[in-house]
């Protein structure tokens, strides 16, 4: 539900042509076969789309002590829109896939 709501405010966001800061600390994002089944990623892809079709800069931070692993690092990567999303972590701050 929350993945949903997250594509959701996304696309409002964009439309409504605010800048976007995203505050990372997800241990990641899954994708076993329950997670399919019940529409997670399915709303995981579409926040990457709405990503990638932001108009607004979009800044995504990693706070101290934070952590952005696995999935949940693909979701908010600058490649995405490399153009628009800028990626910035606190040095204490771990990231991985």
């Amino acid at each position: 539900d929350s993945a949903t709501k997250t594509a959701q405010a996304l696309l409002d966001f964009n439309r409504e042509g605010l800048p976007l800061f995203i505050l990372a600390n997800w241990r990641g994002f899954s994708g076993g076969q329950r997670d399919l089944f019940e529409g997670i990623l399915q709303a995981g892809s579409t926040i990457v789309e709405n990503l990638r079709t932001y108009n607004q800069p979009a800044f995504v931070y990693i706070p101290m002590a934070g952590e952005l692993r696995g999935g949940a690092w693909v979701v908010v990567d600058s490649k995405i829109n490399p153009d628009r999303i800028e990626c910035y972590a606190e040095r204490t701050a771990k990231g991985n896939v």
